[in-house]
C-alpha cells in the first residue's frame, strides 16, 4: 500500500505548480454541494468505538484494524480536510467524496479524480479514504471521486462502465466550477473497476485529463470472462441489453480494442501484482 500511495504522489508531482487566490468558498459551488465530513472522529480511539459497535462480526473488526493505521489517522485529519458530496450527472443524484489539505492558502489547487473498484452499491470507503485520497490531499491536491451511479447514495442505475462513466467525465466540468481547483492539471487514478472507468474516461476526453494511473484495472473483460465465468452474472444484470449486445458490450469496456484511439502525449503508468486473484495482470502487460 506504501508503494502504491508513494508512486500516485511521484506521478501527480510531475504536474506543475500555480498560485492564484481567491476569496470565496474555494471547493464548493452551486455544482458541487458539500454534504458532511466524511471522518467525523476526532481521535483513532473514537473511530475505533464507532467501528466496534457498529461491526457484524470481529472478523470485520480485525479487518477495519489492519487498515486504519492510527499514527497516519492522528496526522492525516490534522492535514487534510474531507467531506461527502453530491453533484448532478445526467439529471441524477450522485453522491461522491472529495479532500483538499486543511492549510489551504487560496492558490489553485491541481485535481486528481479517484475512480473506485466494486460495483451495485459500492461507495468509497472510510479506509479508502484514509488510505489513499487523504494521503494525496495532504500532499497539495484537490482529490475528487465519484460513488458512480447506483450506488447506496446515489441515483440511477450502475452500468458497470456503461452511462456510468459520464459520473466520472461530469467532474472534470464541475471542477471547473470550483474557485480552488485548476483544472488545467487534472490527473485521474482508477483500482480494479475504477481502472476500466479510467480507460474510458481517456478514451472519451482527450484533452482535459493531464496523467493517469491506473492500478489492476481490467483492460480485456473477454478474457476476464473465460478465467473467471461468474462474471457473466454481472454483466448480465448491470449491462443494458447486454445478451444482445455481448460482442459490442465487452469491447466497448475493454481497451484493448481501442487503444489506438488514446492520446499517446497523455502519461500513464500501470501498476499491478502478479498475484492478483481478482484482474489477472496481464490486464496491464
Amino acid at each position: 500500500m506504501k508503494l502504491i500511495t508513494t508512486l500516485l504522489l511521484m506521478l501527480c508531482a510531475l504536474l506543475p505548480s500555480i498560485a492564484l487566490s481567491e476569496e470565496l468558498n474555494p471547493f464548493s459551488s452551486k455544482e458541487l454541494q458539500i454534504v458532511d465530513k466524511s471522518i467525523p472522529f476526532n481521535s483513532y480511539n473514537e473511530w475505533f468505538n464507532y467501528a466496534k459497535e457498529n461491526t457484524r462480526n470481529v472478523a470485520q473488526l480485525d479487518r477495519w484494524q489492519k487498515s486504519v493505521n492510527p499514527s497516519a489517522f492522528e496526522r492525516l485529519i490534522s492535514t487534510t480536510e474531507a467531506y461527502w458530496i453530491a453533484y448532478q450527472s445526467d439529471g441524477l443524484n450522485i453522491s461522491g467524496v472529495m479532500a483538499y489539505p486543511k492549510n489551504y492558502q487560496g492558490e489553485k489547487l491541481p485535481v486528481v479524480i479517484y475512480n473506485r473498484g466494486g460495483n451495485h452499491k459500492h461507495n468509497v470507503s472510510r479506509t479508502q479514504l484514509l488510505n489513499l485520497i487523504m494521503p494525496l490531499a495532504e500532499k497539495g491536491y484537490l482529490v475528487i471521486a465519484s460513488n458512480y451511479r447506483g450506488a447506496k447514495f446515489s441515483e440511477g442505475k450502475d452500468e458497470y462502465g456503461g452511462k456510468d462513466v459520464n459520473d466520472v467525465l461530469r467532474l472534470i466540468e464541475v471542477a471547473k466550477t470550483l474557485p480552488g481547483a485548476d483544472t488545467s492539471r487534472v490527473a485521474m487514478i482508477g483500482f480494479s473497476r475504477g481502472g476500466m472507468m479510467t480507460w474510458q474516461a481517456l478514451r472519451r476526453e482527450q484533452d482535459s485529463i493531464n496523467t493517469a494511473i491506473i492500478v489492476a484495472g481490467v483492460t480485456d473483460q473477454s478474457s476476464e470472462l473465460l478465467r473467471r465465468p461468474e462474471m457473466l452474472k454481472l454483466f448480465q444484470e448491470l449491462v443494458p441489453m447486454f445478451d444482445a449486445n455481448r460482442d459490442a458490450e465487452v469491447r466497448a469496456r475493454s481497451a484493448i480494442h481501442w487503444l489506438d484511439e488514446l492520446n499517446t502525449q497523455v502519461p500513464l503508468l500501470l501498476i499491478h501484482g502478479d498475484s492478483d486473484v481478482r484482474v489477472d495482470v496481464s490486464n496491464s502487460t
